[in-house]
């Protein structure tokens, strides 16, 4: 199985608070903030200065980013771009992954599927099926 590393997602209470300390180690934003209604979340990639974040902002109290926030966290994610999604679903489950979300279309993805999955050691991988 291929994973192909996409970003480090971070968490943000105000995505346009984070860009100009970010400016500071090269970093410009990629594109526009959208929002996904899907995820309850506002998102902004940003590259230059070394990997690729993802700047998350929640949308609402009840957006997942709220209580990685609250737990005191920023970066919170690896993601990954994999070409047979529900393989590798499957890869990381065999490794004792257990999924924290279901599989659904995101926005910041060209509505591609997302998912979720946490290690025994909390760590949080996301997969992105890759687009055709």
């Amino acid at each position: 199985m291929e994973l192909h590393f996409h970003h480090l997602g971070m968490a943000c209470r105000n995505i346009a608070a984070e860009l100009p300390e970010l400016a500071t180690t090269g970093y410009r934003p990629e594109g526009p903030i959208f929002e996904d209604p899907i995820q309850q979340v506002r998102i902004q990639f940003v590259s230059g200065g070394g990997p690729r974040l993802e700047l998350i902002e929640p949308a609402s109290p009840q957006s997942p980013v709220a209580g990685v926030l609250k737990r005191g966290s920023k970066f919170y994610h690896l993601a990954y771009e994999v070409g047979r999604f529900d393989d590798a679903i499957a890869h990381f489950r065999e490794r004792q992954y257990l999924p924290v979300s279901s599989p659904a279309p995101a926005v910041a993805f060209d509505m591609r599927r997302i998912v979720f999955l946490a290690s025994a050691t909390l760590t949080l991988i996301e997969l992105i099926e890759a687009g055709s």
